[in-house]
């Protein structure tokens, strides 16, 4: 480059007053001036340029004021355009290395240069005397941060922020929790159901909110989310951590269990941060303590339980029409005797296809419903169901209502996929709630769901296998209400499928030997009593 064109640059954007004072000029790009006119109420619609003195006449020290006005100048020229309703003048735009993740991303991998680095002074010259290889880096490190201070003043941004939260992080004197924990829910959001990812969001919701209140902020200014993501790693101490059962069970009204739930995922985030040398020791350690007999002597007194022969009756007998009329008193009709009949959970019932109905595999032995991979809830989960004769004839009923012939037809249409995982049974089960209260009171709240008749299938296996029907043994009604068998024969040596036969026996013995027979007349009874379906 020549010596005019680099005495050029120096004098880019400066220019000389009559009173031979050095001013700065800020050119305004062609498409915004109109935008800028607007902002500065200019006569003519119209501003090209912003011209500032530098109350300087010396030029190398115009020079020097240069960069930092112009920085100031576009900073006045945003705020100006913000306020009458405009972008800033560059828009939204910012330096890639910015980004939040990019930065600490680039802080971190500072962090464990630095702490990888000696820190034994050698000898150095006579002159400077020893220095060690940390010091160094650190320093060079510094140099960096100074040439993006300078490339922010440049953008008009102010640099400050940024660099002291480069240094924080890379000296590990501060790691911010947010983007830290959005890398940790992408990292196993592809191996969790999207409820449970929205459990993970909401106990570090709840957590944010509690450090909230801890810090005098009853009602807090700043989102609980926002709070927490911009809190420091460090700054999560035991002390802060002891205080969030308490709260949870006090201020939130939460159950010991419940409280166990919120606690797990924040636990488990911070193993993840321990392992990727976010942290130290993992302060979540012993955060539960205690809160297992809590939740037992709460089970006790409010404990979730199977329906008696009374309420099962009733259950049976009730019209879901005759209480409220919606388009679920069908579903709800059918999902209660499927539910008592195979002890399948509501969404693989309420998920069923027409493929997923399986014809008898040898004489004798009873059809089929196959619960997949796609609503197992877990891989034991994934099995055969035989169906009882009083629910063989709910299955064919609604295979000949529906109009759909293809495979994947639902044979409960009238229950529309909802919730974050899309689940038949999401706004079902609201829908059962409200039918079990009209039948059984409120008083039935926090004992009984649509899970008891899950509980009343293991129940009546129980009780049929002590009547002496064999085939319903502890393996098979392990393999036939999807859970892994506790003993180690069973879950290690024993054969994942007896067959179609072994477990048909099971279902027929557990009905006639196993249901209370008030259920039983109950079930038979009723039989032609459904409402009708909606679609027909």
């Amino acid at each position: 480059m020549t010596k005019k064109a680099l005495q050029d640059d120096d004098m880019h954007g400066l220019r000389r007053t009559g009173g031979l004072t050095w001013s700065v000029r800020l050119s305004i790009p062609r498409d915004r001036r109109a935008d800028a006119g607007e902002a500065f109420g200019a006569k003519s619609g119209i501003k090209q340029e912003v011209i500032r003195s530098l109350g300087t006449r010396d030029k190398q020290e115009a020079i020097r004021r240069r960069d930092k006005a112009l920085a100031v100048m576009r900073g006045d020229l945003d705020a100006k355009l913000v306020a009458a309703g405009f972008l800033p003048i560059h828009g939204h735009w910012q330096p890639d290395w910015m980004n939040e993740d990019r930065l600490l991303t680039e802080a971190l991998d500072a962090r464990r240069e630095i702490r990888a680095t000696s820190d034994r002074t050698d000898g150095g010259d006579n002159e400077m005397g020893g220095t060690d290889p940390r010091r160094r880096l650190i320093e060079g490190m510094d140099y960096f941060l100074d040439e993006r201070a300078e490339q922010l003043e440049k953008a008009g941004k102010n640099p400050s922020d940024y660099v002291t939260r480069f240094r924080e992080i890379a000296l590990g004197q501060s790691t911010p929790i947010g983007p830290l924990f959005d890398r940790w829910m992408r990292d196993v959001e592809s191996t969790i159901r999207q409820q449970t990812a929205r459990g993970h969001r909401l106990a570090f919701r709840l957590f944010g909110e509690s450090l909230a209140f801890q810090d005098g902020d009853g009602c807090p200014s700043q989102d609980p989310e926002t709070l927490l993501a911009s809190t420091s790693v460090e700054s999560v101490t035991k002390r802060r951590i002891g205080e969030f059962p308490e709260w949870l069970a006090q201020r939130k009204g939460l159950s010991a269990k419940t409280i166990q739930s919120r606690i797990s995922p924040l636990k488990t985030f911070w193993d993840w941060l321990e392992r990727k040398g976010y942290g130290e020791t993992n302060p979540w350690l012993g955060a539960t303590t205690g809160l297992k007999r809590r939740a037992e002597v709460e089970e006790k007194q409010d404990r979730e339980r199977e329906y008696t022969e009374a309420e099962l009756i009733a259950l049976l007998q009730a019209n879901p029409d005759a209480h409220r009329r919606w388009g679920y008193g069908a579903a709800i009709f059918d999902l209660i005797r499927l539910g008592l009949l195979t002890g399948a959970r509501q969404n693989e019932l309420a998920s069923l296809t027409r493929e997923r109905i399986q014809p008898p595999e040898t004489e004798g032995a009873l059809p089929m419903i196959v619960v997949t991979s796609e609503v197992a809830k877990t891989r034991n989960s994934r099995r055969r169901i035989p169906l009882h004769p009083l629910a063989q004839k709910i299955i064919r009923d609604r295979l000949e209502a529906l109009e759909d012939h293809s495979g994947d037809a639902p044979l409960f249409p009238e229950c529309p996929p909802g919730g974050p995982d899309r689940k038949r049974s999401w706004t079902l089960s609201k829908r059962f709630t409200t039918f079990r209260r009209d039948v059984l009171g409120k008083v039935s709240d926090g004992q009984l769901d649509y899970h008891s008749f899950r509980r009343c299938f293991i129940t009546n296996m129980e009780n049929a296998q002590r009547k002496g029907v064999s085939a319903c043994s502890e393996l098979i009604r392990d393999h036939l209400v999807g859970h892994k068998p506790q003993s180690l024969a069973g879950s290690t040596y024993a054969t994942k499928d007896f067959g179609g036969d072994a477990y048909s026996a099971a279902i027929m013995g557990m009905v006639e030997k196993g249901l209370p027979e008030g259920g039983l007349k109950a079930l038979e009874a009723t039989q032609n009593d459904r409402p009708p379906y909606p679609w027909v």
